[in-house]
Order: structure tokens, then sequence, then C-alpha cells
């Protein structure tokens, strides 16, 4: 990579944390296009150079997410340091946070975004495509340290997550409002969730 092109990644990386920082706290209506590229420390003719669109911009900062918290639970499943059941608290603490973090209105546009409303799929294949590779190894760790029943097969645990996912991220997934309640009890879900694939 040439110093042009580093210089480029680097900016690239600048608004889509700028962005990120604005979305989470005040939602997608509410955060400018403007307010983006101060933050960023870029003019809107250079914000533009790298993102075709204000919703071009939210949908890659919702697929930063979904590559950053992958990259995080990777992380912790690689630390030697952490039991199993210390892994899954840690990563029942970090979505719960992340959860109660995020302004209800980018939630609606990251819900809408899953269910492919606003005309691309990316969000959902980017998800996809590191799901089934996270879980099947978060799975192995659980029954080599026998906290995880052999009895719960890799196949099984993925449908018990698309039940959860499913609900309101599929296309014909529940409706905001229902989506606003199951973020009101993110929680209890969460907890339930990764309990559940314990089997305890």
């Amino acid at each position: 990579m040439n110093g042009n092109e580093k210089r480029k990644k680097i900016k690239r990386e600048q608004i889509l944390v700028a962005a990120q920082q604005l979305l989470m706290a005040q939602g997608y209506k509410k955060t400018s296009i403007a307010q983006i590229a101060k933050e960023a420390n870029a003019s809107q003719v250079t914000l533009y150079k790298y993102f075709s669109s204000k919703v071009d911009l939210a949908r890659e900062v919702v697929v930063k997410l979904i590559l950053d918290g992958y990259a995080q639970y990777f992380q912790k499943l690689d630390d030697s340091s952490m039991t199993f059941i210390e892994k899954v608290e840690s990563m029942t603490e970090s979505s719960i946070s992340m959860s109660g973090d995020m302004d209800n209105d980018f939630f609606e546009f990251m819900v809408a975004e899953f269910q492919g409303k606003n005309g691309d799929t990316r969000v959902m294949e980017e998800y996809q495509s590191l799901k089934i590779k996270f879980w099947k190894t978060l799975l192995d760790q659980g029954r080599a340290e026998h906290v995880i029943s052999d009895e719960i097969t890799d196949q099984g645990a993925l449908i018990y997550l698309d039940m959860y996912v499913g609900y309101v991220m599929s296309p014909d997934g529940a409706s905001y409002i229902n989506a606003m309640e199951m973020k009101k009890h993110a929680k209890e879900l969460v907890h339930m969730f990764f309990y559940g694939i314990l089997g305890k």
C-alpha cells in the first residue's frame, strides 16, 4: 500500500468513526453529513468522495459494528487467561452495553438495513459470512471445557440463534414497535440466549 492509499484508508476510517459516534448518540435522522464531516475534520466534498450518500455511510457504520463486534468476540475466545464462562459473561455484558448505548432512531435504521428495506442486503450478508465460524468456535470451546453438552449440536445452536436474530432482522421480521420492545428487554434476552446455549 503506497502513501496515498494509506492516507485514503485512514481518512475513510476517521469518517466512519465520527459517523458511528454521532449516529449511536443522536440517531440517523438527527445526524447530518455536515456534522459528521466536521467531527472527522473533513469537508463534505471529501466525505462524498468516500460515501455516495448518508444512507451509504450509515450502512457502512452498521457493517463496521458487525465486523468490530465479531473481531472483539474472536479476541475474547482467543484469550487463554479466561475460562469459557468468563468469556460468555464478558460477551453478554458487551452486547447489553452496546444495545443500551444505541439511540433508538439508529436502532430503527439498523433493523431496516438487516431487513434489506433500504434497497441493499450487504448488512445481512456480512453478518451471515462470520456467523457460522464464530459460533462453531464458541461451541467447540464450550464443549472442550465440558460446559456445553455434546448433545447440543452446531446446527441446533444455529437454529436457536436464528430464532432470535430472525425475529427482528429477517425481511419479514418483527415490526419496528416489536423490535423496540425487544431492545427494551435486551438484558434479559441476551442473558437467556447465552445461558440457553449453555443449557443452564
